[in-house]
C-alpha cells in the first residue's frame, strides 16, 4: 500500500507543480463547489462503509477512465482497513480537519497508516459519493455501491437515433446509424450514409444533482465526440447530451414507437377534419385510402401523421385526436 501511495504521489507531482491539497480546494472554490463544514459533516457516520480506490489508467481524469486498485472500509469508530487487488491489507485511522478557503469551509478527510498520510481529499456535500486525492483528479475513493456498471454491460450493437422535428427522441425517433461497442473498449460508428468512425469508449461517471451516474464517453483520437448517460432502470437506452434529442438504443431492444402529430390531411393543422378523414379511410379505403379515388383521400404522409399512438392507423387515432381537441391529452 505504501509503495502504491508513493507511486501516486510521484505522479501527482508530475501532473502539478503546486501543493496538491490547497490547490484542489482553491480550484473547487473557483468552480462554485460548496461544502458547508458542520458538526454533521465532520461525523464519521456519513463516510462509514466501503469505498473503491481508483486510479486513472490514462492521462485523463479518473472519473473518465477509472481503474479499481482495491477497497477501503471506513468504520464508525474512526478506523479504516484497505485490501488491495493483490490481496495485501493495511489499516489505520481517519482524521478530519477544516480548511477555510475564500470564506468557505471545506472538510478535509485524511487516512493515516501509522504516521504516514496515505490519502487526503475534500468532501463535498453536492458530490457525496466521491473524494478526490490532491488537485489533479488522478486518483480517488468512490462509494462501493455507486456507479457499478461494467463495460461488458454495453458490449454489442446499438442504433444511433435522433429526434424528429419538434419532439424528443423518446417520442419520435429516426435511425441515423449504428454503433458497435467492443469488449476491449473500442467502438465503430457507422452512419446511414456509409461514413464510419472508430475510437475508444471510456466507462466513467458524472455527478448530476448529487447522484453519481454512469456515463460512456466516446473519443475519436483525443477529441470527445459524445457523452451518453446510463440509468439502470432504462438499461437498453443511452441518452446523449441533456436535451433528450439523441440516444443509443440496444439493437436487441424492442423498437421505439414512431408517433404522428395528428395532421391526417396534411393541411398544417390538427382539427376535427383529421379525425373524420381517418374514419373515412378506414371505413371506405377504396375511396379515401392511400390509393383512393376521392380527391381528398388520405396520403402516405397523412397516414404517418395520423398514427398518433404508434400502433398503426386505427379508430383509436381518431379518438385520440378528439381527446386532444378537448384538451384531455397531448401528443
Amino acid at each position: 500500500m505504501k509503495n502504491l501511495v508513493t507511486f501516486i504521489a510521484a505522479l501527482g507531482i508530475m501532473f502539478s507543480a503546486v501543493p496538491a491539497i490547497p490547490a484542489y480546494a482553491a480550484d473547487a472554490a473557483q468552480t462554485s463547489i460548496v461544502s458547508e463544514a458542520s458538526p454533521e459533516t465532520t461525523d464519521i457516520e456519513h463516510l462509514a462503509g466501503q469505498w473503491k480506490y481508483q486510479i486513472s489508467d490514462t492521462n485523463l481524469n479518473v472519473n473518465i477512465s477509472p481503474t479499481d486498485y482495491g477497497t477501503f472500509t471506513i468504520n464508525k469508530d474512526g478506523t479504516f482497513s484497505f485490501t488491495g487487488n493483490d490481496g495485501l491489507t493495511s489499516s489505520g485511522k481517519v482524521e478530519f480537519s477544516i480548511e477555510t478557503i475564500g470564506g468557505t469551509p471545506f472538510q478535509c478527510i485524511s487516512l493515516y497508516e501509522g504516521q504516514e498520510r496515505i490519502f487526503g481529499g475534500y468532501y463535498h456535500s453536492n458530490d457525496p459519493d466521491t473524494i478526490y486525492y490532491g488537485n489533479n483528479w488522478f486518483s480517488r475513493i468512490v462509494r462501493k455501491e455507486a456507479a457499478e456498471a461494467k463495460m461488458s454491460d454495453f458490449v454489442g450493437s446499438w442504433k444511433y437515433q435522433e429526434a424528429n422535428v419538434n419532439c424528443t427522441v423518446d417520442v419520435s425517433a429516426s435511425d441515423k446509424g449504428n454503433v458497435e461497442i467492443n469488449a476491449d473498449g473500442t467502438y465503430k460508428f457507422t452512419y446511414n450514409n456509409g461514413v464510419t468512425e472508430t475510437g475508444t469508449v471510456y466507462l466513467g461517471d458524472e455527478t448530476i444533482g448529487g447522484t453519481l451516474l454512469t456515463v460512456l464517453r466516446f473519443y475519436n483520437g483525443s477529441s470527445q465526440k459524445y457523452t451518453a448517460t446510463y440509468l439502470p432502470e432504462r438499461a437498453d437506452e443511452l441518452y446523449i447530451g441533456n436535451g433528450g434529442m439523441m440516444r443509443l438504443v440496444r439493437d436487441s431492444a424492442p423498437a421505439a414507437k414512431v408517433k404522428g402529430n395528428g395532421d391526417a390531411n396534411c393541411d398544417g393543422n390538427v382539427d376535427m377534419s383529421d379525425a373524420v378523414l381517418i374514419m373515412q379511410a378506414l371505413s371506405n379505403p377504396n375511396k379515401y385510402g392511400t390509393e383512393g379515388t376521392a380527391a381528398e383521400h388520405i396520403t402516405a404522409a397523412g397516414v404517418k401523421n395520423a398514427d398518433v399512438d404508434g400502433d398503426g392507423l386505427t379508430v383509436n387515432d381518431a379518438l385520440h385526436i378528439q381527446k386532444y381537441l378537448l384538451g384531455e391529452i397531448s401528443f
